[in-house]
């Protein structure tokens, strides 16, 4: 989720959508391939027609992603195929997924709760929505830990407009917090604007973007003791040729098995490494608010960017 944009209206396959050409109806739907070139095959828009795309994530039972229409206060499945399925409505300003161990998924709301729901929308139960008594401000996005940690960020971005209603925040800072066993712990304080994040590969260090400028913090937290960390700047994300130009967008992010971070940013996706080396980028006409790896092989992204939809397909296994 990024601030100070303007949602777009729905708009026809004909045009212009993430730095290259999207065929209009009848046309091959296959994109020829736009940067990343190491990792990518293809680019291809898969759905269109939404409010604003959010928060996707992999659902291996149903084979299929879980995503957001965030400002519809819709939760959807598709398929690589298009295959569209409408899972929960209203669904309380949905943002971020994350798969749990049990098959079911934690989702970040902009109604200013955490909870989780089942992979077909049932069963949805809140399991944070305050910290030390005050209500959070507007849970974002979301990662889940090899041993089930679970670490989200939260913004204001729902009491801003993009939510419910307006609102000021009863709390005096945005937060990075993660829930183990439960118990809901402030892990940082101190970004301006905290939006995606990324656990790497070991789970030791966390990945947050903060949108207010346009970079990537590291949060270490195999050494987490129960008390806020600082977050060091690991790199300020770079303007992509050719695609959305915008202040401030810096949002949602994903770790590989190799440990490069696929990051959101101006313009549309770059893939950085561990130390913050930027190897490659993609642009895309449109802001790209997420992105999550999928697909029986895990050589698919499913990518959620304004009004649409895109299917990355990959050379090899994210």
């Amino acid at each position: 989720m990024q601030t100070n944009r303007v949602l777009v209206g729905l708009l026809g396959l004909a045009t212009l959508a993430s730095g290259f050409a999207v065929p209009s109806k009848g046309a091959a739907s296959t994109a020829q391939p736009i940067g990343c070139s190491q990792y990518v095959i293809n680019v291809k828009p898969l759905k269109v027609g939404f409010k604003w795309t959010e928060g996707p994530a992999w659902d291996p039972k149903d084979n299929r992603w879980i995503f957001s229409d965030l400002m519809g206060e819709t939760e959807y499945g598709i398929t690589a195929t298009g295959t569209l399925t409408k899972l929960r409505s209203p669904a309380g300003y949905p943002n971020g997924h994350a798969l749990l161990p049990g098959g079911q998924f934690v989702v970040a709301q902009h109604d200013r709760t955490l909870g989780t729901v089942n992979g077909d929308g049932s069963n949805f139960q809140v399991i944070a929505a305050t910290y030390q008594g005050k209500k959070l401000n507007s849970p974002n996005d979301v990662v889940v830990s090899k041993s089930n940690d679970i670490y989200f960020t939260d913004p204001t971005f729902g009491l801003e407009g993009y939510g419910p209603v307006k609102a000021k925040p009863d709390l005096a800072f945005k937060g990075v917090y993660r829930i183990r066993a439960g118990k809901l712990e402030l892990v940082n304080d101190q970004l301006a604007i905290p939006n995606g994040i990324g656990l790497s590969p070991d789970d030791k260090t966390l990945y947050v973007s903060d949108t207010s400028n346009n970079s990537i913090y590291t949060i270490n937290v195999g050494a987490y003791n129960g008390k806020p960390l600082g977050a060091a700047k690991l790199f300020a994300f770079t303007q992509i040729k050719g695609g959305h130009i915008s202040a401030n967008a810096s949002d949602g992010l994903r770790v590989d098995s190799k440990g490069n971070i696929w990051a959101t940013g101006p313009g549309g996706i770059a893939v950085y490494t561990a130390t913050g080396k930027e190897l490659c980028s993609i642009p895309f006409h449109d802001h790209v608010a997420n992105l999550a790896p999928g697909g029986s092989d895990n050589k698919q992204i499913l990518v959620t960017s304004a009004d649409k939809v895109f299917l990355i397909n990959l050379k090899n296994g994210f």
